[in-house]
């Protein structure tokens, strides 16, 4: 393994950072005092930083060697409504919230990277942005950097994720697919009450309802290759006054994941279909919307290969391996589909930390730290190398 000796000098300062953001964990859209603290490290280390759509922060770093490339690197910073379980001395301190899916490894990474940066900034061409973006756990806040306009005119982004089912000292990353798109859908179904004796007298939303969430499976299984993974699953079917009266209303909500987007918009298109079809049969009525958070997570095959070699670089030959295809959703994704770039999954597992194994998005969620510095490095080599490249 080859850690970048500067990321190496500030190895305590990158974990103190980690901590720091692990037991002050803020929900999507409400990360004030996180976004006060990147601001202040960046201050400190001397990198000009401005806010992007409340919560989020930009920090740009110029090289004094003039113009040159603009490289892009992300981390997300928002936390969980997850209470959190473990007995160390950096759990959450605020009730029912916690970093159980490493955005505060991430953070803390980059702010590694920017400072390891900033102290090479004399044999730099180009611009460095470093992006900490909000809002990534209901696919909100990369659209803001774009809206923004801060990502214009960048030629190469790059992000990491930690793994918890990945050891320490892997990284995994694919040529291509890595995560699904995801949508999310609510449909209400309008009905009219009744006794349960007279159900002619009602419209029954619920039993309609009932029968648009089987039809919905339909739609994977049937009108679509079995090759192109998708997804809709169904998380709520909320209805009913009584047990012995007709349901005059009815909510489902539920998501749809891909990868590709030609399937995506078919499947969306005929869950609206579908709902009022079946809704129709029962003489009710049914009203869709859509959500989009965020559309699939594809490397670019020239940043792929531009890139693999970086990471061998860091872990060692052998350590880069295949990342499993997820239906899980980053919105990434969203930076990537207009900056060039490549997302890769740290390794962050291991037997000696209790809880580094566990899943994401549960309540004894941790890391093993020592990934930390491998992600920083992996920052810090990929914009070393765009940065010096000149097409």
């Amino acid at each position: 393994m080859a850690i970048h000796p500067l990321i190496e000098q500030d190895k305590d300062y990158i974990i103190s950072l980690r901590r720091w953001f692990h037991s002050h964990p803020e929900l999507s859209m409400k990360e004030f005092e996180t976004a006060k603290r990147i601001e202040k490290e960046l201050n400190a280390i001397g990198i000009l930083a401005r806010r992007v759509g409340g919560t989020g922060v930009l920090g740009v770093l110029k090289g004094r060697k003039g113009p040159g490339r603009r490289v892009v690197l992300r981390a997300d910073t928002d936390a969980l409504p997850i209470q959190d379980e473990k007995t160390v001395p950096y759990a959450s301190q605020c009730p029912g919230v916690m970093h159980a899916c490493g955005h505060d490894a991430h953070t803390a990474a980059l702010l590694g990277a920017a400072r390891a940066l900033k102290k090479l900034e004399d044999s730099l061409s180009g611009e460095i942005g470093f992006v900490f973006q909000p809002g990534e756990e209901y696919g909100k806040g990369a659209v803001l950097f774009l809206q923004d306009g801060a990502l214009e005119g960048a030629d190469r982004s790059f992000g990491v994720h930690m793994q918890s089912n990945l050891p320490v000292g892997q990284v995994a990353m694919n040529l291509g697919a890595e995560n699904a798109s995801v949508d999310h859908f609510t449909i209400r179904i309008h009905g009219r009450s009744a006794h349960v004796s007279t159900p002619e007298l009602g419209a029954d939303a619920l039993y309609a309802a009932a029968q648009i969430v089987t039809a919905l499976q339909g739609l994977v299984g049937r009108l679509k290759s079995p090759t192109d993974p998708a997804l809709i699953g169904v998380g709520v079917l909320r209805s009913g006054e009584g047990y012995n009266i007709v349901a005059r209303e009815a909510v489902i909500e539920g998501t749809v994941r891909c990868f590709s987007e030609e399937t995506r918009a078919m499947i969306n298109g005929k869950i609206a279909d579908t709902a009022r079809g079946v809704a129709a049969l029962y003489n009710t009525t049914a009203e869709i919307e859509t959500e989009s958070f965020t559309r699939a997570l594809i490397n670019d095959a020239r940043v792929y290969a531009e890139t693999a070699p970086l990471v061998e670089k860091v872990v060692g030959r052998g350590n880069l391996v295949v990342k499993e295809l997820s239906l899980g959703g980053d919105d990434m994704a969203e930076i990537m589909a207009v900056v060039p770039g490549v997302y890769a999954f740290v390794g962050s597992g291991s037997e000696a930390v209790p809880g580094s194994r566990l899943a994401h998005h549960t309540p004894g969620f941790d890391i093993d730290e020592r990934c930390l510095t491998i992600a920083a490095s992996l920052y810090v080599e990929s914009a070393l190398f765009w940065l010096k490249q000149r097409t």
